[in-house]
């Protein structure tokens, strides 16, 4: 039974790829290799895609994934609260020449781009593309009874 443990270039590989390198430069990066691009990209497609290395990358990506990240709902309800004027702003202003900070409403900008970003996450917004096709030429054939 194969082994699911990576040697170290394939550590390497998977670990540059989580760091936010394509595939190519992790590859390269990893193996240190002077094969064409499309070689390179060939190599780096099929490890990555190999169990063992999914398996890796699943793990390593779990592990980014923290309690003090927020999830997608945390910050869903959290834009809601700026929209609906629960989350405060801060304001500095000087009194007796000392620092005062107080809260204040976020600004109608704030609260359009908090919407905005609500829209995003829930999928409201639809992409619609828009373009001409042109037809050169249509034949039409009809059988003869």
């Amino acid at each position: 039974m194969p082994s699911n443990k990576l040697n170290i270039k394939q550590e390497n590989f998977i670990q540059n790829i989580v760091k936010g390198m394509s595939q190519r430069q992790a590859y390269k990066e990893a193996y240190q290799v002077n094969y064409s691009d499309e070689a390179i990209d060939s190599k780096a497609s099929a490890l990555f895609n190999t169990d063992k290395v999914q398996i890796r990358y699943k793990e390593l990506i779990g592990e980014l994934e923290s309690d003090t990240i927020m999830s997608a709902k945390e910050r869903m309800e959290w834009l809601t609260k700026v929209v609906n004027g629960e989350i405060k702003d801060k304001d500095t202003f000087w009194q007796d020449g000392e620092p005062v900070d107080r809260d204040k409403e976020a600004r109608l900008d704030t609260k359009i781009k908090a919407l905005d970003t609500l829209n995003k996450m829930s999928g409201v917004y639809v992409s619609k593309i828009e373009g001409n096709i042109g037809v050169t030429e249509i034949k039409v054939e009809l059988e003869d009874d």
